[in-house]
């Protein structure tokens, strides 16, 4: 089993966003993976954006319900892959983490071959979305 964690600052927007775009690419292969989001950061546990949750319905992605939560120093010793959307966030892990001795964490661009972090787009959060369905595509091949 392959088991992946995206990651953005408050886990509302771009990670979840990740989070359910990668499980409905691997939907025919589901059993196969576990794929989860967090925060980079400290969180009250905020649900899922209104933006967000209405760019995955006009590109007919499901999602469920979800509570935001931070990442942990667990996280790191359970998960294959941990997936940041920028910079900051990287830097935040590791710091949460002690590092990143097993050089499971990376930029989700990475997996095209770009050093670019993900835009909070909140203009229908259309580059959003392409950016993250690139990588997450990038990665499943």
């Amino acid at each position: 089993m392959i088991k992946i964690l995206f990651v953005c600052s408050g886990n509302t927007g771009r990670s979840p966003m990740a989070e359910f775009i990668m499980k409905n690419l691997v939907k025919d292969d589901a059993e196969n993976y576990f794929i989860a989001s967090a925060a980079s950061k400290p969180t009250d546990g905020g649900e899922l954006h209104e933006g967000i949750a209405a760019k995955l319905r006009a590109e007919n992605i499901p999602y469920t319900k979800h509570t935001a939560r931070q990442i942990t120093a667990d996280d790191y010793k359970n998960f294959d892959k941990i997936v940041c959307m920028d910079k900051g966030n990287i830097e935040q892990v590791k710091a949460i983490c002690g590092g990143d001795p097993d050089g499971k964490v990376k930029l989700l661009l990475s997996y095209c071959g770009e050093d670019k972090d993900i835009p909070w787009d909140k203009n229908g959060f259309n580059t959003t979305f392409i950016d993250i369905e690139r990588g997450c595509k990038a990665m499943r091949n």
